[in-house]
């Protein structure tokens, strides 16, 4: 049952994610942040380094 639970919350991560417009790691895309108007050299130097 918890091996279960822990992939439907797997799956329900990857999809709010992904609606997000952040990587499967939870990190704002570059493009998300164009798009949201938070494309500050300063951020985008910090998300690249996640990525």
């Amino acid at each position: 049952m918890r091996s279960y639970r822990e992939d439907q919350y797997e799956q329900l991560t990857d999809a709010v994610y992904k609606r997000r417009g952040w990587t499967m790691d939870g990190v704002p895309k570059v493009e998300h942040l164009q798009n949201i108007g938070m494309d500050l050299p300063e951020v985008v130097e910090v998300v690249k380094k996640h990525l």
